[in-house]
């Protein structure tokens, strides 16, 4: 055989004899540098662990000066015991939100503010069951890159370049419909889409004005924080569709038909990756009938649209509409008489969510009283707590429903 085959197949045989020992080296140090950034995470967590804050779920200047210091915040009850991740999202959140220009309802900004949110939840979603880094789980990926991210102790979907989910719901979309989305976007030009997939009639957010693609936006938020978070409302009807800004209607779109489908999609553009767009929770519910129609009807009537401060009586200014509604309704009707009941879903302890239910069952009673000059002998309040709930407290529906304030008719 030629001596130059020879020497060919000799370094053949040599590199193909080294190949492995250097293929082994670089592996190695590829699986060395994974399990040092393995263990700088695990280290970066037990850190923040150790210097979170700990604070009572009813103690919101706690939460704002831990969130503001960017410290985690670890929500606790009055006995220190954890709280449930759903429940210390919603105590962040409120306790770092910005201050409206009257927190009381009927006043101030919520003088004229009159969405009411839907009676049944069909779907809610916060993120909290989901871990930090995941696609949301309940979520379906159309398009783009997105993920969940814990900032400063509260979950939402983070996008820094834009994307398309869907929701698909456990029934089609019911006649009467309510979207509230808790949402924030750096960019001031490139809104939130929403859309059944039906037909082109986008519905959507900037962050100082909601609107319909079909129909020009009749007035924005003057004031609007661009670098804080907004709650962006919707009631969708048969008729009509309005959209709202926190406290404010910015759109009123007559006679524009929304498809209904099992599906709902959400388009949110990008931001950066120091400033991106974030979804912090989205509730969809089927629009509920005239209060007194159900009391004439059934006896009774339930709402979700008397809110409270987390873990508190103090009633929210975004409970006007149904507070004018059961005013009106008892001024229009003196005969009616009402029983007030208030009730919570299992978070807690049973004898604190029955406090907390006869509180707020109460203030209900004391606000009906002294802002309408209701006969206080026409109305009883009671709390139940968690003892009659309407839906499985295993779900974030269930637990949606199950926070309620019923109108019971007395005989």
């Amino acid at each position: 055989m030629p001596r130059r085959f020879l020497m060919a197949g000799a370094l053949g045989a040599l590199i193909c004899a080294a190949a492995p020992a250097h293929t082994q080296g670089v592996f190695g140090k590829i699986k060395q540098r994974a399990s040092d950034e393995v263990n700088r995470k695990e280290d970066d967590a037990i850190n923040k662990v150790a210097k979170a804050v700990t604070c009572a779920i009813t103690d919101a200047l706690c939460i704002k000066k831990a969130h503001d210091a960017g410290a985690p915040v670890k929500v606790t009850d009055k006995n220190g015991k954890p709280v449930s991740s759903a429940d210390s999202a919603a105590a962040i959140s409120a306790a770092v939100a910005p201050a409206a220009a009257s927190s009381a309802p009927g006043a101030g900004a919520w003088l004229n503010y009159d969405f009411v949110p839907g009676s049944r939840t069909i779907f809610y979603e916060d993120f909290s069951g989901d871990d930090v880094g995941d696609f949301p789980r309940r979520f379906k990926l159309e398009d783009g890159n997105l993920e969940v991210v814990n900032i400063k102790g509260q979950k939402t979907l983070r996008s820094a370049e834009g994307g398309v989910v869907f929701i698909v719901l456990p029934e089609k979309l019911p006649d009467r419909f309510t979207v509230e989305a808790v949402y924030h976007s750096p960019t001031e030009s490139n809104p939130m889409f929403l859309y059944t997939g039906g037909n082109d009639n986008k519905f959507g957010c900037y962050f100082n004005s909601a609107f319909v693609h079909a129909e020009a936006t009749s007035g924005t938020k003057t004031g609007a924080d661009p670098k804080g978070f907004v709650t962006c409302r919707f009631t969708v009807d048969t008729k009509y569709v309005r959209g709202y800004i926190d406290s404010v209607r910015t759109a009123n779109a007559p006679g524009v038909t929304i498809a209904r489908t099992d599906t709902l999609y959400v388009q949110l553009p990008g931001g950066a990756e120091n400033d991106p767009t974030l979804l912090a929770s989205i509730r969809i519910a089927e629009g509920g009938k005239k209060l007194y129609d159900l009391i004439s009807a059934k006896g009774r009537a339930s709402t979700q649209g008397i809110l409270f401060d987390v873990g508190s009586d103090h009633i929210r200014g975004e409970s006007t509409p149904t507070l004018v509604e059961i005013g009106d309704m008892l001024k229009s009707h003196p005969e009616l008489k009402l029983t007030i009941e208030g009730h919570t879903d299992n978070a807690g302890s049973a004898a604190d969510n029955q406090a907390l239910s006869d509180k707020r069952a109460a203030a209900v009673k004391q606000y009906l009283v002294s802002k309408y000059s209701i006969d206080a002998t026409r109305l009883k309040s009671v709390g139940y707590g968690a003892t009659k709930p309407v839906s499985p407290n295993t779900t974030s529906e269930g637990r949606q429903n199950n926070r309620r304030v019923e109108l019971v008719k007395q005989p």
